[in-house]
């Protein structure tokens, strides 16, 4: 590819896709990997040809892209994404509600962590009390290997002597 044709391509990349071959574009893209309008030139000779790679072209020129609405654009020109959103205005009323709901909503999540924190005898196991152990949460193993004593009588000994352990470890 000649400077006068690459020069071209950039000014007109839409009107003259037709005249630029694929492989030209790929070894201007190798050359200079981080020009934004080359990718944009081959994702769109792409588009128009059909071709298989299209996705992969894609990709890889939304990574080089720097507004990513814009890329949108190029591909999909049918489409107006002009259209912002229009913010709702509230009168003091609503505003205040809307407060209050966020507030009752925090303290629902306040009160599922704090029931998640507590402790429930059906998930203790051996590992969990040994992390109590770790952990320096010595009076929760200390209830941890109890509830196992109950759980598994056949190791209850062995949960006995990681209770005296614990013990001393406190005093």
């Amino acid at each position: 590819m000649q400077q006068k044709e690459f020069s071209n391509s950039i000014q007109n990349r839409l009107k003259n896709i037709d005249l630029l071959s694929e492989k030209s574009i790929r070894l201007m893209i190798k050359k200079f990997p981080y020009c934004e309008i080359m990718h944009n030139i081959l994702l769109l000779k792409t588009d128009k040809n059909n071709d298989i790679s299209f996705s992969e072209t894609l990709s890889k020129t939304s990574i080089y892209s720097s507004n990513r609405k814009n890329l949108f654009c190029l591909v999909n020109p049918q489409v107006d994404i002009s259209k912002t959103k229009t913010k709702k205005t509230y009168n003091f009323e609503e505003w205040l509600n809307m407060l209050n709901d966020k507030k009752t909503s925090s303290i629902k999540t306040e009160e599922k962590i704090k029931k998640s924190v507590q402790f429930t005898e059906s998930l203790t196991t051996e590992t969990l009390a040994e992390i109590y152990v770790e952990q320096g949460h010595y009076q929760r193993a200390i209830q941890a290997y109890e509830i196992l004593c109950l759980k598994y009588p056949k190791k209850s000994s062995f949960f006995a002597n990681r209770i005296k352990d614990i013990k001393t470890k406190i005093n």
